[in-house]
């Protein structure tokens, strides 16, 4: 693995929502979530962040997600939610303190095993979190107190994935946090594209996060070379053998595709489908097949 370092301003991330009092909070506790990992050695050695937040933070995208999504190297075992819950809400008081928020209050709400049944046994099982905010003082902290806050966002941990490289993130304040490298952030999104179909989910958003990375930023033959071997490793640990046309596939091009306007609500203007679907298809068919 590598380890660039890679400087984040969270900051203004939460100062770029202030108009929105709702959107301000749950910024306001993402940072929390996100320096209290940082803080604690034994959840930052083994939780890296991925997904819409650290398209987000990390590469500017305008898509305006709260969700805190990560990938863990935690083993899974009948404690592993206790013990994360734990040493999170061990952790809130002093982050929302060393970031000046000092009326904010955090605490995990609740925590869903996913499958629920076989959740020590899944091949590859999932904690969803819902972690509450509210501020001190009022009647949303009795509502937090009651486990019924209205106030939270999503926290979801994904165990036994595939990870190749790291980067770090330098948070606002110092505190430094393992998110996923830009090969494995691409790749999971090819192989999530090509899951759309067994899944039956469809998932607009990785188009849009794709065209947006293919188009800012720059790729040299050994980042390809990289990106491909990444992406095969993460579709065969779920049983998908992918080639150069998988891409090509109808439905999957439907459902990337579907409610594609809908995100209007969430970044303002986008760009047609058709071309960006192009353009990532075309960069997907052009990676180094060959040598796979």
């Amino acid at each position: 693995m590598s380890d660039p370092h890679l400087e984040i301003d969270v900051a203004g991330w939460v100062e770029r929502a202030k108009a929105d009092p709702v959107a301000y909070r749950q910024r306001q506790t993402v940072e929390v979530t996100l320096n209290a990992i940082a803080m604690t050695a034994t959840l930052n050695d083994k939780l890296f962040l991925k997904g819409g937040i650290l398209m987000g933070l990390a590469y500017d995208s305008p898509r305006q997600t709260a969700d805190v999504d990560l990938t863990t190297l935690f083993e899974v075992g009948p404690e592993i939610d206790a013990q994360i819950t734990e040493l999170m809400n061990a952790a809130f008081p002093r982050a929302a303190a060393q970031l000046g928020y000092v009326d904010l209050i955090v605490k995990v709400q609740s925590v869903k095993r996913m499958p629920k049944r076989i959740f020590e046994d899944a091949e590859f099982p999932a904690l969803k979190m819902k972690v509450a905010f509210a501020e001190r003082g009022t009647k949303q902290e009795k509502a937090l107190e009651e486990g019924r806050a209205p106030g939270v966002i999503d926290v979801d941990i994904s165990f036994n994935e595939t990870l190749r490289q790291i980067q770090i993130l330098e948070l606002t304040g110092g505190q430094e946090l393992q998110a996923y490298s830009l090969v494995d952030l691409m790749a999971e999104k090819y192989r999530a594209m090509l899951q759309q179909k067994e899944r039956n989910r469809n998932r607009r958003q990785d188009v849009y996060d794709l065209n947006r990375l293919i188009e800012s930023e720059k790729f040299d033959d050994g980042f390809q070379t990289q990106l491909l071997e990444a992406f095969v490793e993460k579709c065969r640990s779920r049983h998908i053998e992918p080639t150069a046309k998988s891409l090509e596939d109808p439905e999957v091009k439907v459902r990337s595709g579907k409610e594609w306007e809908t995100m209007e609500l969430e970044v303002g203007e986008i760009p047609e489908f058709e071309p960006c679907y192009a353009r990532v298809s075309a960069f997907y068919r052009n990676l180094p097949w060959r040598s796979s």
